[in-house]
């Protein structure tokens, strides 16, 4: 019998774009605390086959975690793009739920009618993870309370961040971001390796944007270097992407300003308005606003230049037109109201 299953409500939630709660929002569980929840299952195997509509069926080899005997086959529901990210024949490790939240109470799980959930969260968009003796070390130095704040996960992730396996190096990103006692336990040493990791524009986007949120909201444990990293990082970012278009930056950028713009830290005009042109209409808003807050004759002239390329992007050009007639109505209403009590 194949347990079929998706994102549930429970994981969903959890998503990527977590990351830009504010800093006083309930804290996220990391991800070695999701995989080792009462409700989850963790197992390996090897993967038999790819469905085009986004599942995939997991060959069930051993079982790492979780109450009873899984089926041999589990069938769950993963992204599109990660898809072309694996292959049929390959062993991978696999955590999923076989509940989800209950529909009728603010809090509280019941069992899913459709099958295996897998697990989503920062760190872990899905819990699918090569079936490598460096994933086995994680899993297994995670497996408890004790463990997830010891020095070997430590060191283990660390070396996690600056390998080749994409899947690893966020995990650990969202490890560090999202179990607070592991910070304690880093050295000078690692918060360099932490900062180089977040610099680096060859690191994959979503690391990146994990562990810059994370040092924002820790800097004490993480490093005070993240102040820095996100004002180089929307400064020297290319507007338009980077060539690999799988590496779009739009994420990242969007965290960075949500976080400078949380803790009241500067972010120079010039900058602001190299954004502008990015044809991402919801962070060329979000520069908007910042650069009203410069002065309203700031963010009208970034507009009127921005419009005045002809290489603008269409989506943008479009959002700019429309803001603009906003920001007029405003103007006049603000004109009619003064001289009306005037």
């Amino acid at each position: 019998m194949l347990q079929r299953g998706w994102f549930g409500p429970r994981h969903l939630a959890l998503l990527s774009m977590a990351a830009l709660a504010p800093a006083h929002a309930e804290r996220l569980e990391s991800p070695l605390e999701l995989i080792y929840a009462p409700d989850a299952t963790l197992v390996t195997g090897k993967l038999i086959e790819i469905n085009p509509v986004g599942r995939i069926v997991i060959e069930r080899k051993d079982v790492l975690h979780g109450e009873g005997k899984p089926p041999e086959k589990i069938d769950v529901r993963v992204p599109a793009e990660v898809l072309n990210n694996v292959k049929v024949g390959e062993r991978y490790v696999v955590a999923y739920s076989m509940f989800r939240r209950d529909p009728r109470k603010a809090v509280g799980l019941v069992p899913n009618p459709d099958g295996a959930l897998i697990l989503a969260s920062p760190g872990i968009e899905p819990a699918l993870f090569r079936d490598t003796p460096a994933t086995r070390a994680i899993l297994k130095a995670g497996r408890s309370e004790h463990g997830r704040e010891s020095k070997s996960l430590r060191d283990l992730l660390i070396s996690a961040l600056s390998g080749d396996d994409p899947a690893l190096q966020y995990l650990a990103a969202g490890e560090f971001s999202y179990e607070p006692e592991l910070g304690e336990e880093l050295r000078d040493a690692d918060r360099a390796v932490l900062e180089k990791t977040a610099r680096d524009p060859k690191t994959p986007i979503r690391v990146r944007t994990v562990l810059l949120e994370g040092a924002s909201r820790q800097p004490k444990t993480l490093g005070e270097w993240w102040k820095s990293a996100a004002l180089d990082i929307v400064t020297t970012t290319p507007v338009d992407g980077y060539p690999d278009k799988a590496s779009d930056p739009v994420n990242l950028i969007l965290t960075t300003f949500e976080v400078l713009d949380r803790y009241s830290v500067k972010v120079p005009p010039e900058t602001l308005k190299r954004w502008v042109w990015n044809p991402n209409p919801p962070l060329v808003e979000r520069v908007c606003v910042m650069l009203r807050r410069e002065g309203p004759e700031q963010e009208r002239s970034a507009i009127q230049l921005a419009l005045a390329d002809p290489k603008l992007p269409g989506t943008t050009r479009k959002f700019l037109d429309d803001h603009l007639r906003r920001l007029d109505r405003i103007d006049e209403r603000k004109r009619a109201r003064k001289e009306g009590s005037g």
